[in-house]
C-alpha cells in the first residue's frame, strides 16, 4: 500500500506497435483492453484504500483520546475524593482526641464528686448515729422524769396524809397533847419536832421538784441538740441531693461524649473506607489510562511504520519568548517534594499562556493529563535525526494542550500554552529530550536544542 501511494504516476499513452510486429488479432485486442481495465480498477482501489485506513485510524485515535480525557477527569475526581476523605478522617480523629480529653476531665470531676458524695454520706451517717444516741438519752430522761414524777406523786400523797394527820392533831388532839405535857421543855420540844417535820417535808418536796425540773431541763437540752442534729442532717441530705444531681448530669454528659466518640470513630472508619475505595478507583483508572496510552502508542507506531520517510535534521527552541532558564538538567532537590533526584529536563520560565511550539516535526504520542506530576503535557515522537538516533520530546506543566494524540505536527506548530499544572511552583515549560524514544535515555536538552539565552 505504501509503495502504491508513493509510486511514480503512470500514464496511459496511445497504442504502441513495434516496428516489425505482426498485426494484432481482435482476440489480442480484447485481452489487452480487459487487462488495462483491471489495472485501472486496481489503481483506483489502491488510491482509495489508504485514505479509508487513515480515516479509521484517525477515528480510533480520537476515540482513544476521548477515553484518555475521561479517565484523566475520573482520576482527578477520585483524587479529590481521596483528599476529602483524608481531611474527613483527620477531622474525625481530631474530634475523637478532643472528646477523649473531655471525657478524661469529666471522669476526674466525677471522681472528685464521688468523694464529696461519700464524705457527705458519711457525715449523714454520723449525724444519724448522734441523733439515735440523743433519742436514747431523751427516752432515758423521759423515763427518769416519769419515775421522778411518780416519786413526787407518792411523796405528795404521803405529805397530804401527814398534813391531814397534823391538822387533826391541831384541831382535836392539841388539848390532849398539852395535857400530856409534863413541863415546858416537853412542850417546846414537841413544837420543835412539829416544825422540823414540816420543814423536812417541805425540803423533800422542793428537792424532788428541783430534781424533776433538772430532768426536764436535760430533756429539753437533749431535744434541742437533737433538733440541731436533725437540721444538720437535713442540710447534709440537701447537699447530697445536689451532689447526686450533679453526678447524674456528669454521667449523662459522659455517656453523650462516649456516644460522640463512637460516632467519631465510625466517621473515621467510613473515611478510611472511602479512602480505600478512592485509592482503588485511582489505581484502576491509572491502569486503564496506561492501557489506553499503550493503544495510542501502538497506533502511532503503526502509523510511523507506514511512514518510513519520518526523519528530521534538527530541533528548534519550543518558545519564541521566555524570561530565563529557571532550572537546568541534572541532580537537584525537588522544589515540591524536597527529594534529591535527577531533573531530566530544562525549565523555561515564561508568562502563563505563552505559546509552545513543536521543537521538531513528528507524531503526538500523548496529549493530556499526567498522573505522574507533569500536569497537562505532550510527548512527540520525531523519528530519526541526521545523527542516526531516534528522538522524542516532552513538554510539561501546560496551562492547556492545543493538539491531540496521533496527530502529525510540523516543526514550529502550536501544541499548547505555558502554565503551572501538576507538581509545579510557577509558570514554566519543562522540556525533556529522549534519545531512543525512552525517558530512561533522557539527555540534556542543551545538547540538541538551540537555546537563545539563559
Amino acid at each position: 500500500m505504501s509503495k502504491a501511494m508513493h509510486a511514480k504516476p503512470f500514464r496511459l499513452t496511445g497504442p504502441y506497435t513495434a516496428r516489425h510486429a505482426r498485426p494484432e488479432s481482435p482476440r489480442s485486442k480484447l485481452i489487452r483492453a480487459v487487462s488495462l481495465g483491471l489495472a485501472c480498477v486496481c489503481l483506483l482501489l489502491t488510491a482509495t484504500v489508504y485514505p479509508a485506513s487513515a480515516a479509521t485510524n484517525s477515528t480510533s485515535m480520537a476515540s482513544l483520546q476521548t477515553k484518555l480525557d475521561k479517565l484523566s477527569q475520573s482520576i482527578n475526581q477520585h483524587k479529590k475524593e481521596l483528599s476529602d476523605a483524608k481531611k474527613k478522617e483527620s477531622a474525625a480523629k481530631a474530634l475523637e482526641s478532643e472528646l477523649k480529653e473531655r471525657v478524661t476531665v469529666l471522669q476526674d470531676q466525677i471522681s472528685v464528686l464521688g468523694g464529696q458524695i461519700a464524705a457527705v454520706q458519711n457525715s449523714i451517717g454520723e449525724k444519724e448515729q448522734q441523733i439515735g444516741v440523743m433519742q436514747t438519752q431523751i427516752t432515758d430522761k423521759q423515763t427518769q422524769i416519769e419515775q421522778k414524777q411518780n416519786e413526787i406523786d407518792a411523796q405528795w400523797d404521803d405529805f397530804k396524809k401527814h398534813m391531814a394527820a397534823m391538822q387533826e392533831l391541831r384541831d382535836g388532839g392539841s388539848v390532849a397533847m398539852l395535857s400530856a405535857v409534863n413541863d415546858l421543855y416537853e412542850l417546846l420540844t414537841f413544837n420543835e419536832v412539829m416544825q422540823d417535820i414540816s420543814i423536812k417535808d417541805t425540803e423533800i418536796m422542793n428537792n424532788m421538784k428541783s430534781a424533776k425540773q433538772g430532768l426536764e431541763d436535760d430533756k429539753a437540752a437533749l431535744e434541742e441538740q437533737k433538733a440541731g442534729l436533725e437540721a444538720e442532717k437535713a442540710e447534709l441530705q440537701s447537699q447530697k441531693s445536689e451532689l447526686d444531681s450533679q453526678n447524674a448530669q456528669m454521667k449523662g454528659k459522659q455517656s453523650e461524649l462516649n456516644n460522640s466518640i463512637s460516632a467519631a470513630k465510625l466517621s473515621a472508619a467510613e473515611a478510611q473506607a472511602a479512602q480505600q475505595k478512592a485509592q482503588a478507583a485511582i489505581e484502576s483508572d491509572e491502569l486503564n489510562y496506561e492501557a489506553v496510552k499503550k493503544e495510542i502508542q501502538k497506533l502511532i507506531a503503526a502509523a510511523s511504520a507506514s511512514k518510513p520517510q519520518l526523519s528530521f535534521s534538527g530541533f528548534a527552541c519550543p518558545l519564541k519568548s521566555y524570561s530565563r532558564i529557571s532550572s537546568e538538567y541534572g541532580w537537584r532537590k525537588n522544589p515540591v517534594s524536597g527529594v534529591n533526584k535527577l531533573h531530566a529536563g530544562i525549565d523555561f520560565a515564561a508568562a502563563g499562556g505563552t505559546p509552545i511550539y513543536a521543537a521538531a516535526s513528528g507524531y503526538v504520542q500523548v496529549a493530556g493529563w499526567s498522573t505522574g506530576g507533569y500536569g497537562n503535557y505532550v510527548i512527540i515522537y520525531h523519528g530519526k535525526m541526521s545523527d542516526g538516533n531516534t528522538y522524542s520530546t516532552l513538554y510539561a506543566h501546560m496551562r492547556s494542550v492545543a493538539t491531540s494524540a496521533g496527530k502529525y505536527v510540523k516543526q514550529g506548530e502550536l501544541i499548547g500554552y505555558v502554565g503551572t499544572t501538576g507538581n509545579s511552583t510557577g509558570n514554566h515549560l519543562h522540556l525533556e529530550v529522549w534519545k531512543g524514544g525512552s525517558k530512561a535515555n533522557a539527555v540534556n536538552p542543551r545538547s540538541c536544542i538551540p537555546i537563545p539565552h539563559n
